[in-house]
């Protein structure tokens, strides 16, 4: 039966990835130093456990995707004397697993190569392996998890697309590590990195043989994936599949090779699927924020999963295990940080809306309908959400784009996408927001303008000039200071930003039934019963908090993110509250007596925008703009 080298064993790249986490490499008090040929360096005497999340095997995944038949763990090892034992992990286990099935290797001091058969328990979800030294000093090299097909495996051309927009820090890191890290390797060789280049500063010297620097107008992450895809399919090299990323994104080498691998043994009735890469947090390296997501009813995108932390084996199974509900299969989706998808799914389903930033990696899983792959071990590592929160992505884009891709191409057909966009105004307009509040109206306002204000990038152009103009300015803590200084009800009170801490900050206090009525109805008093308010309260920055108890009847808000050290200060504005609260109203009104005529210019013009002749003039058009 054909053989195929699945997955290597492998060690974090500290040039690379200084700060990662060894737990997710191996298991042990002992020390694994990675030589300059290649081959690990078991230094110490002890026990060393490698049935983690990146070099684990997944037993489970295998047999649902895959044609692997057999599988076995391939070992070149010198030094003193040494046992490898099979270990699992299945649904009951909180730890590794042992099988007592060892095989011992006696001291030598030239190179042995061993093949051991993998024979797992019905019940066994990964597959590990324990290396116990006897003495100091053991190597091991061109150690990997093996795999016996009934079939050869498919061949794959594999053309990963990355859009970025002034993010060197993070793009030519990472193109120089996957040209020393993938490229170089022969599984890398036939694929090729199409990076496009939205806000057009990287040097074209950048490329080579296996790397395009793309210019491109600054049509955000929609429009520099779409470019990439426009790309691939010009392209005359022939690639099978296309991988999508973020830039600003640490990314594994080995998790691009193992993507090829699974692509090219997948069974035929997985081979039409989106490969989903998780989202470890960039800070913490081990915790799993999402691997696929889903469209809730209320029109929140999320996690179909809870947050796991990839160094603990009960978390290591469950991630492989977990089945979502019924209802999260009908709303999944892939986010593009990581996301693989045959080439023929463009072909046949076109390009992604032009919506900029936020929503279109949603819909266009929704619209292709594929099935979803994930496994432990390929991923990246993104910044968490909640330290990049921009009140211009989530208040405008965001909002926006579910209202413009559900009618132009079905998206989420069962989910609410009013809902969210009017929490948002209240809240926003409770918390002084009104800047963010008026975001979120002309979100739905340009929704109204139908696909033609989508297809012209110069009032795109102008609008998404207009929000970064007007986004509250939030400055560092220092600056904030001396803006509190020019506050006498401030002032007074000896008010110290340098004085907070993460408890003040997120800190609230509760209201009383009637309170929450008040509140409700009268807008913290800015509607009907209407005050000035009185001193001040600290609040968290972010969008989603809602600290009804503290703000009751303030003045002032000062609002802090701790997280990136600024701030800035609303004051509470009745005047201001009716404008928008006038220019709501009338929006509302508007949705409710227009949604047939809406209905029917977005079925009509909305697919137009995913065609490659229209992302082509597009393009262009955006090009004389930016």
């Amino acid at each position: 039966m054909p053989k195929l080298r699945f997955a290597n064993i492998v060690l974090n790249d500290v040039s690379y990835n200084p700060q990662s986490c060894n737990s997710l490499y191996y298991l042990s008090n002992k020390t694994i130093v990675e030589q300059k040929d290649k081959s690990l360096r078991l230094i110490e005497e002890g026990e060393y456990d490698f049935t983690t999340y990146f070099n684990s095997l997944s037993i489970y995944k295998l047999f649902m995707y895959s044609k692997a038949v057999s599988f076995y763990l391939h070992i070149e090892i010198m030094g003193p004397g040494s046992e490898i034992e099979r270990t699992y992990a299945d649904n009951f286990s909180h730890n590794t697993q042992h099988t007592g099935e060892i095989t011992k290797i006696n001291q030598n001091q030239t190179w042995q190569t061993l093949d051991i058969p993998i024979i797992p328990g019905k019940e066994d979800v990964i597959e590990g392996f324990i290396i116990k030294t006897h003495g100091e000093d053991v190597k091991i090299r061109n150690c990997y998890w093996g795999v016996e097909t009934k079939s050869q495996p498919e061949k794959v051309k594999l053309a990963l697309v990355t859009p970025t927009f002034k993010k060197e820090e993070y793009i030519e890191r990472n193109i120089s590590y996957l040209k020393a890290n993938f490229f170089a390797d022969d599984i890398g060789k036939n694929s090729h990195f199409f990076v496009i280049d939205n806000g057009r500063t990287l040097n074209r010297t950048l490329g080579d043989k296996n790397i395009s620097i793309i210019p491109n107008p600054n049509v955000g992450g929609s429009g520099g994936f779409a470019r990439g895809m426009l790309e691939v399919l010009k392209n005359k090299a022939n690639f099978t599949h296309v991988l999508l990323m973020d830039d600003d994104v640490s990314l594994c080498a080995e998790s691009i090779k193992r993507t090829i691998n699974l692509i090219s043994i997948l069974k035929p009735e997985w081979q039409r699927s989106f490969i989903s890469g998780a989202m470890l947090n960039f800070d913490i390296k081990d915790m799993q924020r999402e691997d696929v997501g889903w469209v809730t009813p209320q029109g929140g995108c999320i996690s179909q999963k809870p947050i796991l932390r990839m160094t603990l084996t009960e978390d290591l199974v469950l991630n492989e295990t977990l089945e979502p509900s019924e209802e999260m299969k009908k709303n999944t989706y892939a986010a593009w940080w990581y996301c693989a998808m045959p080439v023929k799914i463009i072909e046949e389903n076109g390009l992604p809306l032009p919506i900029f930033v936020r929503g279109d990696d949603a819909e266009y899983g929704f619209r292709a309908k594929p099935k979803f792959i994930t496994m432990n071990s390929i991923c990246t590592w993104h910044k968490d959400f909640p330290t990049k929160y921009s009140a211009v992505i989530d208040r405008y884009y965001t909002l926006r784009n579910t209202l413009c891709a559900q009618l132009a191409t079905g998206f989420a057909p069962h989910s609410n996408f009013m809902a969210p966009l009017c929490g948002a105004v209240d809240l926003e307009l409770h918390k002084f927001g009104y800047t963010n509040a008026t975001f979120a109206l002309e979100a739905l306002e340009d929704f109204f303008r139908g696909p033609n204000f989508l297809a012209n990038p110069d009032l795109n152009k102008k609008r998404f000039d207009q929000l970064w103009r007007d986004t509250e300015k939030f400055v560092d803590l220092d600056e904030l200071q001396k803006q509190i200084n020019e506050i006498p009800e401030l002032r007074k009170q000896g008010f110290n930003v340098r004085e907070l801490t993460r408890q003040i900050i997120d800190k609230d206090k509760p209201r009383s039934r009637r309170e929450e009525k008040i509140d409700r109805y009268f807008v913290n008093k800015q509607r009907i019963l209407q005050t000035n308010g009185e001193g001040f309260a600290v609040i968290p920055a972010n969008g989603w908090t809602f600290p009804a108890g503290i703000i009751r009847e303030k003045k002032y808000l000062v609002m802090v993110d701790w997280f990136n050290q600024k701030g800035c200060i609303r004051v509470k504005d009745v005047k201001k509250y009716e404008e928008i609260s006038k220019r709501y109203k009338t929006d509302l009104h508007y949705y409710k007596t227009h949604l047939d005529y809406l209905k029917r210019i977005w079925r009509t013009g909305g697919k137009e925008l995913t065609t490659p002749e229209f992302w082509e003039q597009y393009l262009a058009k955006a090009a004389k703009l930016y």
